[in-house]
């Protein structure tokens, strides 16, 4: 702690003013290796990867605890990114003006449809809900903001999957495959892809949650690359018909923001 008071004080600070604080980039490393770790961690696989000592590493992450940047489960167990860590992510993600423009939409299509509408956007791990405005008519699920949404069994995934180049998707397509073995049935990406981008809408049939039914369209850039994703879901089975009037709108909506955001598709 003495340095870095050292550091913020008289010609010291000054210098330090254009190298940075020390402290505060390693700090970044540690929060970095847990970003990109893709689960919890132990603290010498931390370490390691962030190029420091077990007990340099720990003293940081204790900090990081008390904060809620990091979370540990249970005493000495492994670390993991905590929930002020997903606010942060949350709010940067929040600044982007096309994910806060389809994000305004979020009450009017619930309030129109009468299902609950989220919005997801892509992450290392794939699909992120980020946003959510819950119906009046409740459900019970698990959907939660910071749910990550399966790739080939989700409306979401499905959307990202037609509408992000496949060089973006393959690698969570891959993990997904591998995880699932045999309990994913054969799956003909390509006629998926092209039937989704053929209608701008993906829907699903108590695939993630049973007795649940959902509907995506992608909210495309000037690129017609998705930027972030509308859903539907609720409990009537009937909305995963791709021409129910419920996913029709949410189709026309996110056409709608696409085209003020230069898209052609």
């Amino acid at each position: 702690m003495a340095a870095i008071e050292l550091e913020e004080g008289g010609a010291a600070g000054a210098a330090a003013g254009s190298r940075g604080i020390q402290s505060v980039e390693i700090g970044n490393r540690v929060l970095m290796v847990l970003m990109r770790a893709g689960g919890p961690l132990p603290l010498k696989a931390i370490a390691q990867a962030a190029g420091i000592s077990a007990s340099n590493a720990h003293r940081y992450l204790a900090s990081y605890v008390r904060d809620g940047l990091v979370v540990q489960d249970g005493d000495g167990g492994r670390y993991d990114l905590g929930p002020i860590a997903l606010q942060l992510g949350l709010a940067a993600m929040g600044r982007l003006d096309p994910v806060a423009r389809a994000a305004a939409e979020l009450p009017s299509l619930a309030e129109a449809s009468g299902f609950t509408a989220h919005l997801a956007v892509w992450s290392l791990h794939g699909a992120v809900v980020v946003r959510l405005h819950r119906s009046r008519v409740p459900f019970v699920g698990a959907l939660s903001l910071g749910s990550v949404m399966p790739l080939l069994r989700s409306a979401t995934g499905r959307t990202f999957l037609a509408w992000l180049p496949e060089s973006v998707t393959a690698p969570v397509l891959a993990t997904e495959t591998r995880a699932a073995g045999r309990d994913l049935p054969p799956v003909d990406v390509d006629a998926l892809v092209a039937e989704i981008r053929a209608r701008r809408v993906a829907t699903v049939d108590g695939s993630v949650v049973p007795g649940l039914a959902a509907a995506s369209s992608p909210v495309l850039d000037w690129q017609n690359e998705a930027q972030c994703v509308l859903t539907l879901i609720g409990t009537d089975r009937a909305l995963a018909d791709p021409d129910h009037p419920a996913a029709l709108l949410l189709a026309e909506r996110c056409r709608i923001i696409s085209e003020e955001l230069g898209a052609t598709a």
